[in-house]
């Protein structure tokens, strides 16, 4: 029987993924389970299976297309088996494995016609697009979709600003690439949606330095970075703050049974979260040695959706730039993001004297409706006595 392949869902917010290449040609044989195509994310870049066996033909998407989650792309027939009846059998969700090496790129499928918005009296926009059209107060029949035959998504929606074409000598606008897309959508969304506050704290890091000079002279294993105790810290703070590690849900406030720790990574063209699971419970040098893999594979863009989905906080670091603080956005649906500056040397009060001490200030912005003031003090407290109890 015929098997429709169909763009695989990555993730539960992706609306569209982008097809890189096909590894087989329209006509080719093909055996379940090889790789077919590779996809794009928002995240990764991921080599996607065969569903089933036999002759790949009807492929209607070339590289470079951006098609919806759920789109049938082409078809999978057995021999000798007629592949214009209609009643294929659509196949809910691919596999899908992370790139293990390259493989050498065949000719492209033809390309086929740009795709026309059809004229049916039914309005073509992805969710995401209508509730954000809905929260703005934006008409969805006045715009002019950019989506895979014609539908309005997001992006269009957030683009709407009446004074661009008055702007005289405007600068024609330059198309983000897709994860700077997702991440302009989601912060939008957080900034919209979570009434955020902020507190912040300083910490005295001199038993953090310390303890990295002894392991230093050790010379055993590699040296776990600032950022790696302050992982550690947050994560066993985290687990005896469970009204921190939280989400706001449309049933109410969901407590996470574990501590899943997003650690923010700078990649070329954006932001990835990758996330340590079960960070509480994890020694010092095996969280370094996760966070440091996660890194790698996130510059690589070889993380895998398990790798970066069921976060519960999440940690961001840009003291390695300098940055003595800053203020993060809320990474939804989590209820707080830890923003972490730089260790600087400060004049400080101490002992009813002055001292100079390696200081770090760290900034938390949390949701409203999920934790209040004191707690989010609690929870800081509780990292600043950690890291200077090291």
């Amino acid at each position: 029987m015929a098997v429709d392949v169909i763009m695989p869902a990555m993730g539960a917010t992706q609306e569209t993924g982008r097809l890189v290449r096909w590894f087989k040609r329209e006509g080719d044989s093909v055996t379940r389970g090889e790789m077919l195509m590779e996809v794009e994310t928002d995240k990764s870049v991921v080599e996607v299976e065969a569903p089933a066996s036999g002759i790949l033909t009807r492929v209607t998407a070339s590289p470079d297309d951006e098609i919806p989650v759920g789109q049938a792309i082409a078809l999978i027939v057995e021999p000798g088996e007629d592949a214009s009846r209609p009643g294929s059998a659509p196949v809910a969700g691919a596999r899908r494995k992370s790139p293990a090496r390259k493989k050498a790129k065949p000719p492209a499928a033809p390309k086929r016609a740009p795709a026309t918005r059809a004229v049916t009296g039914r309005l073509l926009a992805s969710p995401a697009a209508k509730r954000l059209a809905k929260e703005k107060g934006v008409d969805l029949t006045a715009i002019h979709g950019t989506g895979p035959d014609g539908v309005v998504v997001a992006r269009d929606v957030l683009s709407m600003d009446p004074g661009v074409a008055a702007r005289a000598g405007a600068v024609a606008p330059v198309p983000p690439s897709r994860m700077r897309r997702v991440i302009g959508e989601r912060m939008t969304l957080s900034k919209q949606t979570a009434p955020h506050f902020y507190l912040n704290m300083d910490v005295d890091m001199a038993g953090v330095e310390a303890r990295r000079s002894a392991l230093k002279q050790q010379a055993a294993a590699p040296v776990p970075s600032i950022n790696d105790f302050i992982l550690r810290a947050v994560a066993q703070a985290l687990a005896e703050s469970p009204s921190m590690n939280a989400a706001w849900t449309d049933a109410g406030i969901e407590r996470f049974s574990e501590v899943n720790l997003g650690v923010a990574v700078a990649v070329e063209d954006g932001l990835v979260v990758p996330v340590i699971r079960h960070a509480d419970g994890l020694g010092l040098d095996e969280l370094a040695r996760r966070s440091s893999e996660l890194a790698a594979q996130a510059q690589e863009r070889k993380l895998k959706p398990a790798d970066y989905q069921g976060g519960t906080f999440t940690v961001s670091n840009l003291g390695m730039f300098g940055v003595d603080s800053f203020t993060a956005i809320i990474n939804p649906p989590q209820c707080g993001i830890l923003a972490v500056g730089r260790v600087a040397p400060r004049v400080v009060p101490r002992d009813g004297d002055i001292a100079v001490r390696p200081m770090m200030t760290m900034t938390l912005s949390a949701d409203h409706r999920v934790v209040d003031g004191a707690i989010g003090a609690r929870f800081l407290q509780r990292v600043k006595q950690r890291l200077e109890e090291t």
